[in-house]
């Protein structure tokens, strides 16, 4: 019955990415028709409801709705093929290792944005929440919130989703409600490209997984994990460009924690710990996405329980932060944002609002500003760009 189920599910989000590519190339008719395309992972489900598309200006900001790419279940996190047109989403869905979630790869059309349905692979666990992309080993990472294994999915040379290779079930919890167990929240390659590191919320450890290429295999490193305060909730992380610091988002406590990387042993040294809100903060704390700006100066944090985008110049010697700027985050709960190719502008998935609020980035001091350029979408989530 289940496979089944997913058969119809592909004949249906192939159909209806059929009829919205006929809906994007009729709204495709002017200047802005070959802008780069923005895609728009989403938490929806059912009819109507998947992968959003927009064509994006890189002069002005400006966005331009395509609608629905294609359908889909519950979207929430997507990842771009650097070198071909192919998009890869997780599905976050599943309740249990026998009722997995899914990874899905799509073709891109570059003229209309619609997407068509290349292949799905289960995802090694439930509740897959986030995915990233090797293209050197042609290697999916996914990590599987609900039941807490990191997997890694080869992917043929056309770009489908083959086959799950690896996966790593580490086990633990931790003080606070949420984490009775483990929840892998990102699973993200150094720039090495020798280990995997997966940060989980649930047992407040920062996994360190050696990667083999060649057989697109997971170990514990030498040294497998980096613990954080108890209650902390490691969310997402990610490397600065030159490989030699990285930073991590904790949910629960909406900390900032940068570390100096050393590839050659997998491990990481501490150099900052920085909390988002003031100590008397009466909200929800909430961190969720963090990225490093193309040149490696600037770190940019979402924050979802103050509704705040926060810019912190980096050290390049000590990997230390210091705050520049905090600013609305031009909705509600800023789930997630992406920084467009060329680095001028940041896009934020504002999801509690409904909204993609459009930023510009000043390249010298790293500060957002507000540009009034906006998008409605329900529930969006990630994004990923398509030049």
């Amino acid at each position: 019955m289940e496979r089944r189920h997913f058969t119809i599910m592909g004949l249906a989000a192939a159909l209806s990415g059929s009829i919205a590519s006929a809906r994007a190339m009729a709204a495709c008719a002017g200047p802005r028709c070959g802008a780069p395309l923005l895609y728009i992972g989403t938490q929806g489900s059912g009819p109507g409801q998947g992968i959003f598309a927009a064509r994006f200006d890189p002069a002005t900001g400006a966005l331009s709705d395509l609608g629905l790419a294609i359908e889909a279940e519950r979207p929430t996190w997507l990842v771009r093929d650097p070198r071909k047109p192919v998009l890869y989403t997780v599905s976050e869905t599943g309740d249990d290792d026998r009722t997995q979630g899914g990874v899905l790869g799509y073709a891109v059309d570059r003229g209309t944005g619609g997407l068509k349905l290349l292949g799905r692979v289960d995802s090694g666990g439930a509740g897959p929440a986030h995915l990233s992309y090797d293209a050197a080993s042609r290697t999916l990472f996914v990590a599987n919130y609900g039941t807490g294994q990191v997997g890694a999915i080869a992917v043929k040379a056309d770009g489908t989703p083959d086959a799950m290779r690896s996966v790593q079930a580490p086990t633990g919890s931790g003080p606070h409600w949420r984490q009775k167990g483990p929840h892998a929240h990102a699973a993200v390659m150094d720039p090495s490209g020798r280990y995997l590191l997966a940060a989980d919320l649930g047992t407040d450890r920062l996994f360190v997984y050696r990667f083999d290429p060649v057989r697109q295999s997971l170990e514990p490193a030498a040294t497998p994990a980096l613990a954080l305060p108890p209650g902390s909730g490691p969310r997402h992380l990610t490397f600065s460009p030159d490989g030699r610091f990285a930073f991590l988002d904790t949910e629960l406590l909406a900390e900032v924690h940068a570390y100096r990387w050393d590839a050659r042993s997998g491990t990481l040294t501490q150099t900052a710990r920085v909390a988002l809100d003031a100590p008397d903060f009466a909200g929800t704390r909430s961190a969720a996405e963090i990225a490093v700006s193309p040149d490696g100066r600037f770190l940019y944090v979402s924050n979802r329980g103050a509704n705040l985008m926060h810019v912190f110049a980096i050290d390049r010697k000590s990997g230390g932060l210091t705050e520049v700027q905090r600013i609305d985050c031009g909705g509600r709960v800023p789930w997630s944002f992406g920084i467009d190719l060329t680095g001028r502008w940041l896009i934020v998935t504002n999801q509690g609002s409904g909204n993609l609020a459009v930023f510009g980035v000043d390249r010298a001091s790293g500060r957002l500003r507000v540009t009034g350029h906006s998008l409605a979408v329900d529930k969006p989530v990630s994004l990923a760009f398509f030049p």
